[in-house]
């Protein structure tokens, strides 16, 4: 199982996802089926969709293997990449056989890949493991060889013993980063030639970076154009926020009024709710106060420790690592968690900046979907993580005593410029 039990016992919700991708995987077992790309926010539940999908799958014995693979944790260079990829592979055959395989851990080298395949019984998979181990002998092995390799052995697999894999790629835009590697250069056209010559493997992508896999899989463009169907994954509506939180919370705690501010303050974001949940089970055995709500949220987003700040600071931490422009990149994300909403020339007066050069900063903080766009008007995406750089950088996070008075202050001046805002808009 790749869901944990704290997970299965926690799922919540996605019952109609669930359900497309069952109906998608019936026509992909008849020889009808699509592709299809979760693609939500990060932490909004895709992996544990794409998980909970695979075991399903696997529970109900078929003749589709789903392959589970994260891109992300996977990443090292191309050739020890394909190796990871095609032990997943033998693993899940393994696995659909009702065997169990112990985590290998470390380090999948060409012995142990072949080990595993070994393990599998199909001719297929062992030839594979043979060719890829053997071009492993080189001192220079061809990367892009063993990448396609791995890949194009699931249809020829599917082909010879009529089992058809269901490869999920989880955190797929992280793909992307085999271009540097000279053998490669354009990974997504190595993926999408692959592709478009299979008929009985299914491919499903989760990822986060949903801009981008919008482009790929939708620009005339791409090798991966018209080869995927997009399926949002929205957060918790209230109903299941209610659900995940009476399975979460003591019975004492999840009060309608408790449930209703959850829901409020996280929009329905799982993570989230997770996190604050987990902090006010803690909290409930520790303290009897009717405060437990407001100090999990402060602890939580505030403190260095919580688990929400420091995913508040590795999302910003990462944009900006990653994008150019570091330092102006920054400034735009601290005008607009202090201002809210703000158009383009508006963030261009506060910086001193041309509007078409802040433009250029405002889209490549939306390729990382740290910022959206209402009509003319940019803001942070994440209203939580607007107010995690508004405490912990652009000012002194305030103390406990003090956090709902400066937080009220705060929400009231962002909804009393909004407000203005509006009305100039409508006389304009």
């Amino acid at each position: 199982m790749l869901l944990k039990e704290r997970e299965r016992a926690i799922f919540t919700d996605r019952d109609e996802i669930l359900a497309a991708l069952h109906r998608n995987a019936d026509l992909i077992q008849q020889g009808n089926g699509a592709n299809m790309a979760l693609v939500g926010p990060r932490r909004i539940g895709k992996t544990m969709i794409a998980q909970r999908f695979a075991d399903e799958i696997f529970e109900r014995r078929s003749s589709l293997i789903p392959v589970y693979f994260n891109v992300a944790d996977n990443l090292s260079v191309p050739s020890v990449f394909a190796i990871r990829l095609m032990a997943s592979i033998s693993q899940s055959f393994i696995e659909a056989d009702g065997e169990y395989l112990e985590s290998p851990g470390g380090i999948i080298n060409a012995a142990r890949l072949l080990s595993i395949a070994g393990q599998t019984r199909e001719d297929t998979i062992i030839a594979t493991a043979q060719k890829m181990a053997k071009e492993m002998e080189n001192n220079r092995p061809d990367e892009r060889l063993l990448l396609e390799t791995a890949l194009t052995c699931l249809e020829t697999m599917a082909q010879k013993t009529g089992r058809k894999p269901i490869l999920i790629l989880d955190e797929f835009h992280s793909v992307t980063q085999f271009d540097s590697f000279p053998n490669i250069k354009e990974t997504l056209s190595v993926v999408g030639s692959i592709l478009s010559q299979q008929i009985d493997v299914g491919y499903i992508i989760a990822s986060s970076n949903t801009n981008m896999v919008k482009r790929v899989v939708q620009s005339e463009t791409s090798p991966l154009f018209d080869q995927f169907q997009i399926v949002h994954v929205p957060p918790f509506d209230q109903m299941a926020t209610a659900e995940f939180c009476n399975k979460s919370l003591p019975e004492g705690l999840a009060t309608p009024e408790i449930i209703a501010r959850l829901f409020e303050f996280s929009s329905g974001n799982p993570f989230y709710l997770n996190c604050l949940t987990t902090a006010m089970r803690q909290l409930y055995r520790e303290d009897d106060s009717d405060d437990i709500l407001n100090r999990a949220i402060y602890d939580d987003i505030l403190m260095q420790d919580g688990r929400i700040y420091q995913y508040c600071q590795y999302r910003v931490e990462t944009t900006l690592a990653e994008a150019r422009g570091k330092t102006t990149l920054r400034s735009v994300l601290l005008v607009l968690a202090e201002e809210g909403k703000q158009t383009l020339s508006e963030v261009a007066a506060q910086l001193k900046r041309t509007p078409g050069e802040v433009r250029s900063y405002l889209k490549r903080l939306a390729d990382f979907d740290l910022i959206g766009k209402d009509e003319r008007q940019y803001y942070i995406a994440d209203s939580i993580i607007a107010q995690w750089i508004k405490f912990t950088i652009l000012e002194r996070t305030p103390e406990y005593s003090e956090y709902e008075s400066v937080t009220q202050r705060y929400m009231d001046y962002i909804a009393e410029k909004q407000s203005k805002n509006k009305k100039e808009s409508q006389t304009q």
